[in-house]
């Protein structure tokens, strides 16, 4: 089910002195099954961009397409389009309310419709791909769990809409580095189950390891769009945004640079270390 948006446009405050024009006749189609990592500085547009996407907000012009359909039409369905593009916005712990955790992942497939034994089975496969055992947590209180655990129940509240699309903006902000790659090993894991996936992050080593594509913006512009390696690769054009690469690709530029004869297209950890080995194994250090 792809999504695309065609020159779209979106400002804030309009009419006003202070009108800043967020987003400018930005064009994207993202097809069934990808990873989209999208970056930027702040204000930059990513934001807005995502709720356009997720008709959380109008375009000024322009449109927004989910499998052909236009989402801002008049008369388009908008409970089809709840259960086909999920978001999950920067600390979803924060809007646990229920009592139980097994209520508060129904609580979406309940209002959009579902039955209760289709909810109750959206709901223990949702708890389930977030690395539950639902007969164990169900009936616990969301509260008691810790920070990490709060964020899965969170998630698996809109991953029992059962969307084919997943939006996640900044979902990895103020966790520890385990938990960032254990949530991003998730994601990849729900990609690989056949969800596309579009993920606004600051982490570029996240990002690096397993988004299939990069999406760069700046000020309200798709300013670069291609595989990690592309986009990573080009530190002068990311320097000129705000931007830089993942770590990987920036120690690979810095050893470079003071000599040493290693692949100029490294963006990930094993592959900086096994240039690194296999330097040492050729006896050039």
């Amino acid at each position: 089910m792809p999504l695309s948006v065609n020159d779209l446009n979106y400002f804030y405050m309009t009419g006003t002195p202070f009108e800043v024009q967020a987003l400018k006749d930005v064009c994207l189609t993202i097809e069934d099954g990808e990873f989209v990592g999208i970056i930027g500085h702040t204000g930059c547009g990513k934001s807005t961009l995502i709720q356009l996407m997720a008709g959380l907000l109008k375009p000024a012009s322009g449109t927004v397409l989910v499998n052909g359909e236009d989402i801002n039409a008049s008369g388009y369905d908008r409970r089809r389009l709840r259960r086909t593009v999920g978001v999950v916005f920067q600390y979803p712990e924060y809007q646990l309310f229920e009592e139980t955790v097994g209520k508060d992942v129904a609580f979406g497939p309940v209002k959009a419709g579902m039955t209760e034994q289709e909810a109750e089975k959206n709901v223990d496969t949702a708890l389930e791909l977030v690395g539950f055992e639902p007969a164990k947590i169900k009936q616990l209180s969301p509260f008691d769990l810790s920070g990490g655990q709060k964020r899965k129940v969170a998630i698996a509240g809109v991953l029992a809409m059962d969307p084919q699309i997943l939006i996640l903006d900044e979902p990895i902000a103020g966790l520890d580095p385990l938990g960032r790659e254990q949530f991003m090993q998730l994601v990849k894991k729900l990609n690989d189950c056949g969800v596309t996936i579009i993920m606004i992050s600051h982490n570029m080593d996240g990002l690096a390891d397993h988004a299939s594509r990069i999406v760069a913006m700046d000020h309200g512009t798709v300013y670069m769009d291609g595989t990690p390696k592309e986009v990573f690769a080009d530190l002068p054009k990311l320097k000129r945004a705000g931007l830089g690469a993942s770590e990987s690709r920036e120690a690979a530029a810095m050893l470079r640079e003071r000599g040493w004869n290693i692949p100029d297209d490294i963006i990930k950890k094993d592959e900086l270390v096994a240039a690194i080995l296999k330097r040492n194994e050729d006896g050039t250090c």
